[in-house]
């Protein structure tokens, strides 16, 4: 497996750094903080970078864009709720897990026919109550797996036809088999699996060449995978823990990257005072413009 490093993109301390998007439209670069609910955005042309509080209780998920420019969808405590990105005014867009207590929403992500995938985990991390599920609009949405403590992705194949999703506290992704006109996963198989030392997998990715990118919690890296599940290079971010990633820029060729400071010992924050900060990388491979969400 070969190696590089990433560089620094912007220093900061966030708690729990999630959900890295490039916005093709405002050409920037959006970003959630877990544990401290808002939105933070960069401007790559000037370095410009700001930040809004959302009222909304911690932990926030994960967010998407949608077809419409100026709005995106958000996990919370409550459901998916689409967020105005002019008055940051919150709509109330749906809630596959209402009425099931002791989970919390995690990551999403639009796969090629406009699903929203969602990804729910075990508030505590640590029973197997987290799923995945496939939402087709605010009143259409069908159960795709369960049993995981800890639920990250997912990501999907260029042609759309399969999807990589992590089951972080196993150290292990799985691919699944999907189709445009059913909303349940199949198939489901082990694609990779991770030692203690490479870290749990975070957030997922894939380039344009069909390979997939893993941020690695608590492994101070991201992994980059074949097809096939070849483990093909090991990125080295100075950050304890790697959470989610991007790709972004003109024309998709920079990785994008966020971390955490969330948990991390006085030692391992010592060894990596950066953790926290956004990072970047130029892989030599394009990235694939994630699709938008319709708002049905």
């Amino acid at each position: 497996m070969k190696s590089a490093e990433a560089a620094l993109l912007l220093k900061a301390t966030h708690r729990l750094g999630e959900s890295m998007l490039w916005h093709e439209t405002h050409k920037r670069l959006y970003w959630t903080d877990l544990l401290d609910p808002g939105l933070h955005s960069f401007d790559l042309a000037t370095g410009t970078a700001t930040h809004v509080s959302i009222p909304l209780a911690a932990p926030i998920g994960s967010a998407a864009i949608t077809n419409n420019a100026n709005s995106l969808i958000i996990s919370h405590r409550q459901g998916l709720s689409l967020i105005d990105l002019d008055t940051f005014a919150l709509t109330p867009y749906c809630n596959p897990e209402a009425g099931r207590d002791a989970t919390i929403y995690n990551d999403l992500k639009t796969d090629r026919w406009g699903r929203l995938w969602v990804a729910t985990s075990h508030e505590k991390e640590r029973d197997p109550r987290g799923a995945l599920w496939c939402v087709k609009d605010r009143g259409t949405w069908a159960l795709g797996d369960v049993g995981f403590p800890v639920s990250n992705g997912p990501a999907f194949s260029p042609d759309g036809r399969r999807m990589y999703f992590n089951d972080s506290a196993n150290y292990r992704t799985f691919v699944y088999d999907l189709s445009p006109d059913d909303l349940r996963p199949r198939n489901r198989a082990l694609f990779a699996t991770y030692t203690e030392e490479e870290g749990m997998p975070d957030g997922l990715t894939v380039d344009a060449e069909g390979c997939i990118w893993t941020a690695q919690w608590a492994g101070a890296r991201v992994i980059r995978l074949s097809p096939e599940g070849e483990k093909l290079l090991s990125l080295h971010v100075p950050s304890g823990h790697v959470t989610s990633l991007a790709f972004g820029g003109p024309e998709l060729e920079e990785l994008f990257i966020t971390t955490a400071t969330d948990g991390l010992s006085p030692e391992t924050l010592a060894r990596y005072p950066l953790s926290g900060s956004l990072f970047r990388f130029k892989p030599g491979v394009q990235g694939i413009a994630e699709p938008l969400f319709p708002q049905v």
